[in-house]
């Protein structure tokens, strides 16, 4: 066709009594032309099929993973995007009252059931989306591991890797990853965990307690691992449903490794003199009937009553 590139971009394409008429872009400003082809000119056109014949509910469905990804692109200077984007439904203590301290030491204390490994997953997500942390430790029981992985896994797009002695031996911390988990059970009794995961070597940003009710005096070896990580580290999250055993001085002993500062250390098997009640800058308990969302009045947990029968 005269003055016409040798392939054009066919916008409508309308059948006439005697063959086509098409309406085709002529430049790249938006300048179109009207062409009127018989049958014969039809046929003999050459088409150009652009996307391969591919699926275009597929091509869409890609489309929307990218627009996906680009708003949250714009949207990572804002608070809270890790939650707004995490597959769970955090309560107000997460991000709104963690984050903004940079130097977190804090016990979380809530109920059991209530989410706390899903608000400490979310605060380690959160401070290493503002660069607060670039490498922490996780401290759980030894049959609590797996369940940390698959959850942070299933949550937070995993990345929770488990330290063993293999992976001492190997020298495996020294890969560089940003996240650890360890069991307690083996940082107790194993001197060559100790040493790879001593803060003085690792530098670790935070560390994270899971049934931290077991750092107590009494088990003395879970209490040493405990002081060498926590008052070398400079953020600790501790999180227990049972802080203390009705016992003032083994709860005391927990606060000091939260806060040493604050919470200076107690003699063994001795209650305080002056009884001392933690603030909640340090410390938070609740019951799951307390625990709402983000907008501060819809509950998490329907209410529970308490009934006592008796049978005779």
């Amino acid at each position: 066709m005269p003055d016409l590139p040798r392939h054009v971009r066919v916008d409508v394409a309308m059948p006439t009594s005697d063959g086509w008429q098409l309406f085709v872009e002529v430049s790249p400003h938006g300048t179109f032309a009207k062409i009127d082809l018989t049958d014969a000119e039809a046929a003999a056109c050459e088409i150009l099929v652009e996307d391969g014949a591919g699926d275009s509910r597929a091509l869409l469905a890609a489309s929307g993973r990218v627009d996906a990804r680009r708003r949250f692109g714009r949207a990572l200077g804002r608070p809270g995007v890790v939650a707004a984007s995490s597959l769970c439904a955090p309560d107000e203590c997460g991000l709104r009252r963690d984050a903004p301290q940079p130097r977190l030491r804090f016990l979380l204390a809530d109920e059991p059931g209530t989410g706390k490994t899903i608000m400490a997953g979310l605060y380690l997500r959160e401070m290493q989306r503002l660069g607060f942390i670039r490498s922490a430790l996780v401290v759980v029981p030894a049959h609590l591991v797996t369940k940390w992985q698959a959850d942070f896994e299933r949550f937070f797009g995993g990345g929770l890797r488990a330290i063993t002695a293999q992976t001492v031996r190997e020298h495996g911390l020294e890969s560089g990853h940003d996240l650890w988990i360890v069991s307690l059970d083996l940082l107790s009794v194993n001197p060559s965990v100790q040493d790879a995961v001593h803060p003085d070597r690792m530098g670790w940003d935070a560390v994270v307690f899971d049934e931290a009710h077991r750092l107590t005096p009494t088990a003395v070896s879970y209490y040493q691992a405990g002081q060498m990580l926590a008052l070398n580290t400079p953020r600790a999250l501790m999180m227990t449903a049972t802080p203390h055993r009705g016992k003032e001085w083994l709860f005391r002993a927990l606060l000091h490794l939260v806060d040493p500062d604050v919470y200076p250390p107690v003699e063994s098997n001795k209650e305080p003199s002056r009884s001392v009640r933690p603030g909640r800058v340090h410390f938070l308990r609740r019951m799951k009937e307390d625990l709402v969302d983000f907008d501060g009045v819809t509950k998490l947990f329907k209410g529970r009553r308490a009934e006592t029968t008796v049978c005779l």
